[in-house]
């Protein structure tokens, strides 16, 4: 019978492993086997559609979580509302059960109570309990109740704080990153070597939260790469850390199928920011709220500048952190909302995707002022604007725009997705401000330097089935893990379609 051993790693990028490859034995080898290596994320680009994605078979728009880490929501309160109960019943180990293949299930993202499955399911919670500068709590469960004690699995992980903690506690952060990232792998391996399983999965996010903020000391391409430093081979130590610990599980289970996955890859977030709301208060779609937005904008430009100087951007997070009302307040003028009115624009930039400098975004149509007659004429008009949207030079910063049902045509895309989406040409980021010029710099960039590539990885290892995609999406993945087993999909009205 089928053995498969999947290791989801959260942010692992193809271009990190093929460059590195003489200091990463053990994806080296996995590189030379597998008759893959990209795998294309889904839109937007972000950790929670895309893992939904892989574990399902279904875009985005068909499943519809979508939810972007926003230091501005420090409860995580948006997160919260998203309804995971839909995903139970959909996932591939769902299946996999319902066909009696018994299934070992290891932190999934965000899933989260684990639910009952044909073997067993170990839950991370996604809400974290901050400790410290560098540290949280976390929650964690299983299906059985009984494997907590079977595999003596602690109720409580300490966990990494996503947030940049502070260049004075970045040392003792990215140490603790370690420790972390070993807890989980002890628990993981202790399911794997004692279960019983047809299929075995872990997931380990580690590499994605350590990328997020040390990347510009990686990367000499970045435009703030600061020389040589103590962090400098900090993320390569990381993947050095993930090739060992895949390299257990490969040796632990030689003859078992195996497939290494990520949803997404990582490189340098735009430091050059286009700002869209900029651009549509000077076409008459945008209204502001006169003098007071333009003193916010001083405000927001002038605080910002200050906090980089100052190196007290951390500081100012762990603030807005701590009080829910201040959040509020600080994300109005990050972003801008502050200016806007609302009530009399048009069409404004959306925060779908967060209000971060990413490279993907969206336009909001108003539907209190336009009518549905005059909808498509505008939106049309809006999408030919943005189109052009260029530099002095002529350089187009726009890679496309596009209506919503044209990117995702989903049963939730209506709910989702902004009226026009957009992705803009690399090294760009969407900017906030409003009376201000077209262009700007990612003030955060300092803090949050890296981003997520459209790449992902895909490396299979002991898999007899012919590949014939061999750069497929990620929603290919739970159709072809069924096909693995002999599982029609035909029924399950799954977007995906199998590799082999």
């Amino acid at each position: 019978m089928t053995k498969t051993l999947i290791l989801g790693i959260d942010s692992l990028d193809p271009y990190v492993l093929s460059d590195h490859k003489a200091v990463l034995p053990n994806f080296a080898r996995l590189m030379h086997e597998s008759p893959t290596l990209l795998s294309r994320s889904v839109f937007p680009v972000d950790t929670i559609p895309a893992w939904a994605s892989i574990n399902t078979g279904l875009r985005p728009g068909n499943h519809g979580l979508l939810y972007v880490y926003d230091i501005f929501d420090p409860n995580l309160s948006d997160l919260q509302k998203l309804n995971f109960d839909y995903l139970k019943g959909k996932t591939y180990w769902d299946y996999l059960s319902a066909e009696g293949f018994r299934c070992v299930i290891v932190f999934p993202s965000l899933m989260y109570p684990p639910w009952d499955v044909n073997g067993v399911m170990v839950g991370i919670s996604p809400i974290e309990r901050r400790i410290d500068w560098i540290s949280t709590e976390l929650e964690l469960d299983a299906c059985p109740k009984t494997a907590m004690a079977k595999h003596a699995i602690p109720h409580t992980l300490r966990g990494l704080w996503g947030s940049f903690p502070g260049i004075k506690h970045l040392g003792d952060w990215a140490t603790l990153g370690k420790e972390v990232v070993d807890a989980e792998k002890q628990i993981a391996m202790s399911l794997c070597r004692n279960e019983d399983w047809d299929l075995f999965f872990a997931y380990f996010n580690i590499l994605d939260v350590i990328q997020h903020r040390l990347w510009r000391f990686f990367d000499e391409r970045d435009p703030t790469y600061p020389g040589s430093t103590a962090f400098e081979g900090t993320i390569l130590d990381y993947y050095k850390t993930v090739d060992g610990f895949v390299g257990e599980f490969v040796d632990a289970f030689p003859d078992a199928s195996m497939i290494v996955l990520s949803d997404h890859g990582h490189h340098s977030r735009p430091a050059r920011t286009v700002n869209v709301n900029e651009f549509l208060r000077a076409r008459g779609h945008v209204t502001t709220k006169g003098d007071r937005s333009k003193a916010l904008s001083l405000v927001r430009k002038s605080v910002l500048e200050l906090s980089t100087r100052l190196n007290v951007e951390h500081v100012l997070i762990r603030v807005l952190a701590n009080s829910e009302r201040l959040a509020k307040a600080g994300k109005s003028v990050y972003s801008s909302v502050g200016s806007i009115d609302r009530t009399k624009s048009r069409a404004f930039l959306s925060n779908f995707a967060g209000i971060k400098s990413y490279p993907f975004g969206g336009v909001e149509i108003n539907r209190e002022l336009v009518s549905d007659r005059e909808y498509d004429l505008l939106r049309n008009a809006l999408i030919a604007e943005l189109s052009e949207l260029g530099t002095r030079d002529g350089f187009s910063v726009m890679k496309w725009v596009k209506t919503r049902e044209d990117v995702d045509n989903g049963e939730f895309s209506d709910r989702m997705y902004p009226d026009i989406l957009f992705e803009l040409a690399d090294g760009y980021g969407v900017g906030w401000e409003v009376h201000s010029d077209l262009y700007g710099k990612a003030t955060d960039h300092s803090v949050a330097s890296g981003g997520h590539n459209k790449d992902a990885v895909l490396l299979l290892r002991n898999i007899e089935k012919e590949v014939k995609d061999k750069a497929p999406s990620i929603i290919n993945v739970t159709p072809s893990i069924l096909d693995l087993y002999g599982i029609d999909c035909n029924e399950k009205r799954l977007d995906g379609k199998s590799i082999f």
